[in-house]
Parts: structure tokens; C-alpha cells; sequence
């Protein structure tokens, strides 16, 4: 087929951290800036707001999920709509940000979309204190995770006197997700933050919690643990590793960011996959949020896979996405279309699609003048689990509906067909930002159906006793693997 995006210059804008989280179809549609919305105040969701100030941002939230959020549009649903007009009514009493962003979202998950949330503004998040633990829920429990002041591989009973029953019930009813693994998954991830902590009743009057957990099977332990400053990562976003004796290489990803780390590292690793005659690839997207979908292309092409199937686009054209995106409206994606041989959408359309070969088109331009180093001939094994989200996902996806390789681990956090595509929106008064979607993506194979997980071919969930002995229990299913 032609290339059919002439315009895709136009697309080619700066990214940072902030994008990772989402599909990003095109850099630049995952960020938005208003610059007539009021600046946030930095200080971890602490601060105090009025009834009136409280009352006001759900109703600035309310109106862009009704004028923006893609499931509005496409399925008229208004629920997440209702249950925000029904919230503003309760507020009576003043509450800090971090309390009324838990009720938000817990009005908003009614929808059933992972991307329709709000969070914390970065600037703020950076300046929040954590308790000294790193945690990861899977099908083995909420587990205590290597660095940290609980020993590796415990697995928590309570925290703050809220046993491991009922914080799962705070995950499903305050995260909005689409299935639950990703509830449980980012629970998890968000629960040691101070401002968390404080919105949930978690943490006593002097900041202090109690947690409960079993150190090996029926040995239990408590400890009283304080937040403090939050430790820099202990490894960085991206790298890998080589297992020479299994013949086997790991490339990690903790966001799907196609920048210059992201192609130096992978071709470094494939270079070394050439000299060592691996046989076996495993992509680790454990944990991974989203971000760029063409990550995905980059590191597939360097396997020598081919991407026949692509996820197409179904596009909601809103006043904010405009004024976020102009290239997105009809009459300037029109000659995209045309130069496809496709009928362009209609200039007043209020959605079109951009289909999957236009999509995997894109996406192969967004990844520039990079040259490749393409190592063929490898057998492809993809870590997923529940905190595998937006593009992580649609990796996971391409690779699933493509036939590519064995998916290994846990189910995905989102639905094979989702609403993603996300643009930020500051909410005057709060120091938290609104996600909303603007597009729904659907599934690259649709004869396969919908789903609300992508579930793995083999089945290695994260488990206490492994964490326990230093191993990692999917890597250890993929070192006797044979295909």
C-alpha cells in the first residue's frame, strides 16, 4: 500500500515521562495543555478545598467526560456523568484533593474504562513521601517486593487494620479499570504514597501504619511503617539481560517510550543476541503502563516479525481534542485517507475510523531514521501481568493476534478492544489532572471477539516463594519451555 500520511510531520512532537500510560497512536495526542485553566497546587493532594471549590471541579469534570470521553460519544452512555451530579450533591464539609479524587474516581470507574481517571499532576506526585515498600498483587496476594524494609516475597495481610479482603474491595470500587487485575495492580503500586494512605484512613494521626504480613507459610510479623522520601528506581526504565546457559536474553520495558535509550539499548541487546546465538527473546512488559504503540513495531521488526494485523482506530472529534490535536480533525486527515485510497470522513464527522493498515503505517513512520538490527529466527516470549496496560496491551495484542510469539505470566489489565488515546486536562483548583479518551481501539484480529483480559499461554504468576528465593517465576517457566 501507498504511505498514506504525508502529514506525518505534523505528528512528530517532543515526548517525555508524561506520556507513558497510553496508547500513543501519534505523539502529542496523549498530552494536552490549558493554559486557561488555573495551576495546580503542588503539595500531594494535602490541600484543603471548600465545598464550593470541591463542587466546581466536578462539575468541570462532568462537563468534558459529557463534550470529550469517546464512550460518551460512540455509546451514549452517561452513567459516570450521573454518578458525578449525585457526588457534588454530598459535599458538605471541606476535604483535601486527595479525598475528592478518590470519590471522582470511584464515580468514574463506573464506565469501565482504565483510561477515564484522575491523577496525581506529576509535579506533585514527586514531592509525596511513601511508605519504604514496593508492592505487586497477583494471583499469589499482595506481595512485598526485593529493596525495601519488609522482607522480599511476604505476602501482606492487612494495612491499617484493613485486611486483604477489604483492600481489595477499596481497589475495585476507587480504580477505574476495566477488569480487575489492573485494579488490584495499580492498588498496589499507588498504596504506599502518602496521599493514598490518608484518602483510605489507612495511616494513624502521626502518619504511621500498621501492616500485617506472612513472612513463610504460617509465620506471621506486624510492623509500624512511616513514609519517608521515595527511593530512585533500582534499575533503569529499560535494559536487559543475558542468560547464556538457557540460551536465553530478557529486554525489559517499564514504559513504551521509542526514544534514543529505547533504540540504543535495544539494538545493543539484539547485537548481542546475533554474537551469543540465543535462541530464545523474552520482552518483559510486566508492569509497563503504555505510551508509544510503535515500541512494539520496533522491537518486533527486530525479530524479523512481520505485523499483518493491526488494531484500527474509532476516533470521537471533540472541541478539546481539536484544540489539543488540530491534525485530527476530518479535513486534515483527509488526504491520509485519499492517498490511501480510502473515502475520506465527512468534514462536520463527529467520529471516524482510522483502519488497522493506515494505523500500522503510522506507526511504522513514527519510528523515524532508526536502523534496525534485525536477528530472525528467535522464538519470542512476551511477561505480562496485571499491570500490563494501554499500549503494553496492544503489544501484547499484536503479538497474540499476529501469531508472533507466547505470551507468559498473568492477564493484561485492560480489555483487547479499550478506550485509550488519552489527552490531559488540568481540573482548575485540584492538583490532579483528568484523562480522558478520545478514541476507542479495537482488537488488531475482531473475529477473535472482545475480551476483558488478554490471557497468557502459559500461566506464571509472581509468587511469594520465588520472590522468597530470589528467582522470578515466569523467567523460570520460559528456562524449560520448549516450542
Amino acid at each position: 500500500m501507498r504511505e498514506p500520511l504525508a502529514l506525518i510531520e505534523q505528528w512528530k512532537l517532543d515526548r517525555n515521562g508524561r506520556l507513558y500510560g497510553w496508547p500513543s497512536i501519534i505523539s502529542g495526542l496523549l498530552l494536552a495543555s490549558s493554559s486557561a485553566l488555573a495551576s495546580p497546587v503542588v503539595d500531594c493532594g494535602q490541600n484543603l478545598l471548600s465545598v464550593d471549590a470541591a463542587r466546581a471541579a466536578i462539575a468541570f469534570i462532568g462537563s468534558q467526560v459529557r463534550d470529550a470521553h469517546v464512550r460518551s460519544a460512540l455509546d451514549g452512555t452517561d452513567a459516570a456523568e450521573q454518578r458525578l451530579g449525585r457526588l457534588a450533591k454530598t459535599v458538605s464539609a471541606r476535604m483535601t484533593s486527595a479525598d475528592l479524587a478518590r470519590r471522582i474516581n470511584a464515580a468514574l470507574s463506573v464506565d469501565h474504562d482504565g483510561h477515564l481517571r484522575l491523577e496525581l499532576s506529576p509535579a506533585s506526585e514527586g514531592r509525596c513521601l511513601t511508605l519504604p515498600v514496593s508492592l505487586n498483587w497477583t494471583d499469589d496476594g499482595l506481595l512485598v517486593l526485593p529493596g525495601g524494609a519488609l522482607p522480599a516475597g511476604a505476602r501482606i495481610e492487612s494495612v491499617g487494620g484493613r485486611s486483604l479482603d477489604e483492600l481489595e474491595m477499596l481497589a475495585a470500587e476507587s480504580i477505574p479499570h476495566e477488569n480487575l487485575y489492573w485494579a488490584r495492580s495499580t492498588f498496589a503500586r499507588l498504596l504506599p504514597r502518602e496521599d493514598v494512605l490518608r484518602a483510605f484512613g489507612l495511616a494513624d494521626r502521626n502518619g504511621g501504619v500498621e501492616v500485617v504480613y506472612e513472612t513463610t507459610p504460617g509465620v506471621r510479623a506486624h510492623e509500624r511503617l512511616v513514609t519517608s522520601k521515595r527511593k530512585p528506581p533500582s534499575r533503569s526504565w529499560v535494559g536487559f539481560e543475558i542468560h547464556a546457559d538457557d540460551s536465553m536474553g530478557v529486554f525489559w520495558l517499564a514504559r513504551c517510550d521509542p526514544n534514543d535509550e529505547f533504540f540504543s539499548t535495544l539494538a545493543e541487546f539484539m547485537r548481542q543476541v546475533r554474537e551469543r546465538e540465543l535462541h530464545k527473546v523474552v520482552v518483559d512488559l510486566r508492569g509497563n503502563p503504555g505510551g508509544d504503540a510503535s515500541v512494539a513495531l520496533a522491537v518486533l521488526g527486530s525479530l524479523g516479525l512481520k505485523v499483518d494485523l493491526g488494531f484500527s482506530v474509532e476516533v470521537r472529534v471533540s472541541e478539546q481534542l481539536l484544540h489539543v490535536m488540530p491534525m485530527f480533525a476530518p479535513s486534515a486527515v483527509a488526504p491520509a485517507f485519499q492517498g490511501a485510497g480510502l473515502a475520506a470522513p465527512a468534514v462536520n464527522a463527529h467520529a471516524y475510523t482510522i483502519p488497522g493498515p493506515m494505523v500500522l503505517a503510522l506507526l511504522a513512520q513514527r519510528l523515524g531514521d532508526h536502523a534496525l538490527e534485525v536477528v530472525p529466527d528467535r522464538t519470542l516470549y512476551l511477561l505480562t501481568d496485571g499491570g500490563t496496560f494501554s499500549s503494553a496491551a496492544l503489544f501484547a495484542a499484536l503479538v497474540r493476534d499476529n501469531h508472533l510469539g507466547t505470551l507468559v505470566g498473568e492477564p493484561t489489565g485492560n480489555s483487547v478492544t479499550f478506550n485509550g488515546s488519552e489527552i490531559e486536562m488540568p481540573v482548575p483548583g485540584l492538583d490532579y489532572v483528568l484523562h480522558l479518551s478520545t478514541a476507542r481501539l479495537v482488537r488488531p484480529d475482531i473475529s477473535a471477539g472482545p475480551a476483558p483480559t488478554l490471557l497468557p499461554d502459559l500461566r506464571a504468576p509472581q509468587s511469594a516463594a520465588a520472590l522468597r528465593r530470589g528467582q522470578d517465576a515466569a523467567i523460570e517457566l520460559i528456562r524449560v519451555h520448549q516450542r
